[in-house]
């Protein structure tokens, strides 16, 4: 006995649940009852439990190995050798029978079985609490009982009861009677056993942190009075009741599949590690995200779609792959309940999605590209990957990809340089308009105006689409008009990184920090471990478009999961006010397998290697061999084995 009675019971009275937000213990059947100070101490000590169903029953009958059980919890008894006939050594119980009987609290009959399934009554138990106090070396001093019913009895049965009746461990009722031969019940047993060690109660056993629960349509979880030592336990026990979650230490760790989503939420730091594997050894990626305590929001908070999880990691899904995340970096919110989450809508051809703010509820909106044609107006679709698409329910609705956010940056775009300059003019103007504090004076002050000649230049000499990187300049620099534009010509977000969004790399003018792109990230510095993010095996390279967590470039350079929907969004903006030249040029497809090796010509020597499987490839010619742009400047075009090469369906392309 190594806890005092005073320090459990100021916990069970002062913090009798500790919930988390939301969150509440399922009413039990202990509140209210007269003995339920001491049943609820007995049950912290962890001498006696509750049933499946979360349900102590103290009004239930104890049998004879039951409170040999108790007893033996509560003394801490060493085990013992096997004495009784009817008590098999496999028993769950037999190990506490065991003991009790070495200790010398309990005893069979002259037949040598213990009756172990019989309901003890009232004297037997007064009886083994007589044996208890006397293996603690306890003594009472006998005082005859006065009840009224005890004639009949055993001198043993008066003595035992005599001197539990004077220490106060055992009462009578009201009527002055005992019932010696009355069944004993579960708050009795716990009451006599309290007050048998005055209170000074074994040392708990260590917390069960995992419980099974329910949530309800208002978001409220109530979680089951039991719990489980390990998260297979309470995990089987929530597939056989028919429970929702599991929670671990009042925080939700699995749900049923599809019955949910995830925010990624860790302790600090504005971005979250995705790994490509359950042991979160190898992170090929990471996702923008806000602290759990954090005092401002700075970031985007990513969803992802849940698939499933343990107490060891938590399988998500988005861009196109499945992920593993830490469990302390993951938020799981159960759809029953949730206030919110991003949706995608047909709003007049074009593809809307709105992300949705789970610390203050509200959406942010951008423009992803045309709506695919499954798509009706009004109606709220969701996807965690941009192209499939489900309803309410789950289920799906339709696959249709982007065609600039998957365009190779290896292409040329059909506009010149004096078209480009008009639309950054008309845009800016149209940004200026609005009144809005940070565009003021931004017709005359942006630095994106005039830079059709450099992104064309660059695009002749270092094959980069002058498209794709004006949109990438519209996207990180808000129309040229951000501070890292205007104080440093850094029109890209280059050096600025998440834990540190203030600084970032300086250029003399803004045509320097474009060749920079082209030169140091795109195809890659010398001595940069790191690689291009368009050169094929290096190790910023998942493919050369825009693309998503999955694939293309939003896989390194951006912690925004959506950073590829939306520069690919810019571009058809972009192209739809100039006519559509570029739109549908090319057909687009994916690479199959890995170490695929792209050739010169058909059957020809090697040009490159894509390591990777899922490479987004733009399709210049079809046959046997597929002749594709190059992904390598110093080559205009390569040729793939056809039977290595997905075409997929294209929104707004027949």
């Amino acid at each position: 006995m190594k806890k005092a009675f005073s320090i459990v019971m100021a916990l069970v009275l002062l913090f009798p649940i500790l919930p988390s937000l939301n969150m509440k213990v399922q009413a039990d059947d202990v509140t209210g009852i007269k003995l339920e100070a001491e049943l609820r101490s007995i049950i912290e000590a962890g001498i006696m439990s509750g049933y499946e169903d979360g349900t102590f029953r103290p009004g239930n009958n104890v049998t004879r190995e039951e409170f040999a059980t108790f007893l033996a919890r509560a003394l801490e008894l060493p085990s013992g050798p096997a004495v009784f006939k009817d008590v098999s050594p496999a028993g769950k119980l037999a190990p506490y029978i065991n003991a009790a009987a070495a200790a010398g609290i309990i005893k069979g009959g002259s037949d040598g079985n213990f009756h172990p399934k019989a309901t003890i009554v009232r004297k037997d138990m007064a009886l083994m609490i007589d044996n208890a106090l006397a293996y603690l070396n306890k003594t009472a001093e006998y005082v005859a009982p006065t009840f009224s019913d005890m004639d009949g009895l055993s001198s043993t049965h008066k003595i035992a009861i005599g001197k539990s009746v004077n220490l106060g461990i055992i009462s009578g009722f009201p009527d002055n009677t005992f019932r010696p031969d009355a069944n004993a019940q579960r708050d009795q047993a716990a009451a006599f056993i309290y007050r048998l060690l005055e209170g000074d109660l074994p040392e708990p056993p260590p917390a069960k942190l995992y419980q099974t629960a329910n949530i309800d349509a208002a978001g409220n979880v109530t979680r089951s009075a039991v719990s489980y030592e390990s998260f297979d336990l309470a995990k089987q026990a929530m597939n056989t009741s028919g429970s929702e979650l599991v929670t671990k230490d009042g925080k939700i760790i699995y749900m049923k599949y599809n019955g949910g989503m995830v925010f990624a939420k860790p302790a600090s730091g504005a971005t979250v590690n995705l790994y490509t594997d359950p042991a979160l050894k190898t992170a090929k990626t990471y996702v923008s995200a806000n602290p759990k305590n954090a005092s401002k929001i700075v970031y985007t908070t990513t969803e992802l779609k849940y698939v499933t999880s343990t107490d060891q990691y938590v399988q998500v899904y988005i861009g196109g792959e499945d992920y593993y995340m830490k469990p302390d970096d993951a938020m799981l919110v159960p759809f029953e309940g949730a206030k919110g989450r991003g949706y995608y809508q047909n709003v007049n051809g074009s593809l809307v999605h709105s992300i949705y703010g789970i610390e203050n509820n509200t959406y942010s909106s951008y423009n992803a590209g045309i709506a695919p044609s499954f798509m009706r107006s009004g109606q709220k679709y969701y996807s965690w990957d941009g192209f499939s698409f489900y309803n309410a329910s789950g289920h799906i609705v339709g696959r249709e990809y982007q065609y600039f956010q998957y365009l190779t940056a290896r292409t040329t775009t059909n506009y010149t340089a004096a078209e480009l300059d008009a639309y950054i003019k008309k845009a800016v103007a149209e940004r200026e308009a609005m009144g809005y504090a940070k565009y003021k004076d931004a017709s005359k002050k942006s630095k994106i105006l005039g830079i059709g000649a450099a992104l064309k230049k660059v695009e002749r000499e270092k094959h980069v689409n002058a498209l794709m990187v004006l949109a990438m300049a519209i996207h990180e620099s808000d129309y040229g008009t951000s501070d890292h534009a205007y104080n440093n010509n850094n029109l890209f977000g280059i050096q600025v990184y998440d834990n540190n969004p203030e600084k970032g790399k300086s250029f003399e003018t803004v045509e320097e920090g474009i060749n920079h792109l082209a030169d140091e990230y795109f195809t890659g510095a010398d001595g940069d471990w790191r690689g291009g993010y368009l050169t094929p095996g290096d190790w910023r390279s998942y493919g050369a478009a825009p693309g998503t967590k999955s694939n293309g470039i939003n896989v390194k350079y951006a912690s925004d999961p959506f950073w590829g929907a939306k520069v690919g969004g810019h571009m058809r903006t972009i192209d739809k006010e100039l006519g559509l030249k570029d739109f549908g040029q090319y057909t687009l497809g994916f690479t199959n397998t890995t170490d695929l090796n792209v050739r010169t010509s058909a059957n020809g020597s090697l040009l490159y290697t894509y390591n990777l499987s899922r490479m987004p490839v733009a399709i210049l010619q079809q046959g046997e061999w597929t002749k594709v742009v190059s992904d390598i400047p110093t080559s205009v075009e390569g040729y793939i084995y056809s039977d290595y090469i997905n075409i997929f369906p294209v929104a707004g392309k027949e």
